[in-house]
């Protein structure tokens, strides 16, 4: 009886052990395996969906940056008359001041009556400004400087004598190069005619010819 209680010891003893050892091996199995929880996936899930953020947010920064250097890079065509060494149309990039066009143009003269006009204004395509003389007064439309829309006749049939060139005044019935040249030449020494019957007042342009050309001028 004795040795039967042994032999049941041992095999419980046994038993005992094997399963210890395959329960053991079990835990150190499960140790090595790594479950993602729910909050952990979210966590993955929202960690990508933000860097995604970022690389738009980044790309759309690039491209206001592209369109806005764009916008810098674009050139506009003015045209400056007044009180400048070398009146006339001027390309620019639409970036820039009143001032650098001017200084494109070599800059204001003596004359130039700085008080009257804002040089730091930006400036529009197709505008005209127009830069005045010391003691002159010009009706003003913005910060004290002329702007016509490309318009240096009035109802696209008068000649404007304040802004024309020679090639505009040779239109003029009886008035050639030579009397344009000395219609400009008058407009530089005593400034910007304050009428029309002003112009008689030009060396070769008598009461017959302002006659004749009345009609198809204006200072406006």
């Amino acid at each position: 009886m004795n040795k039967q209680k042994k032999v049941a010891i041992v095999i419980l003893i046994t038993v005992f052990s094997i399963s210890a050892t395959i329960i053991n091996r079990g835990l150190k199995v499960r140790d090595n395996v790594y479950v993602v929880s729910k909050s952990e996936k979210e966590e993955t899930k929202n960690l990508k969906y933000d860097e995604q953020m970022d690389k738009d947010k980044i790309l759309e920064k690039t491209a206001n940056k592209n369109d806005i250097n764009e916008n810098k890079s674009k050139e506009i065509r003015i045209f400056i008359s007044g009180e400048v060494k070398n009146p006339g149309v001027v390309t620019i990039e639409n970036s820039k001041r009143l001032i650098d066009a001017i200084d494109l143009l070599g800059g204001f003269t003596e004359e130039a009556d700085l008080n009257k006009i804002n040089l730091a204004m930006t400036i529009e395509d197709e505008m005209h400004y127009i830069i005045p003389k010391i003691g002159e007064e010009i009706n003003n439309n913005n910060e004290n400087v002329t702007q016509n829309n490309t318009k240096s006749q009035e109802d696209n049939s008068k000649i404007n004598i304040n802004i024309a060139n020679v090639s505009d005044l040779d239109k003029l019935p009886g008035v050639g190069e030579a009397t344009a040249n000395k219609i400009l030449n008058y407009r530089e020494e005593k400034g910007q005619f304050k009428s029309i019957e002003e112009i008689k007042n030009v060396n070769g342009i008598g009461d017959k010819k302002y006659e004749d050309i009345k009609d198809m001028i204006t200072i406006e």
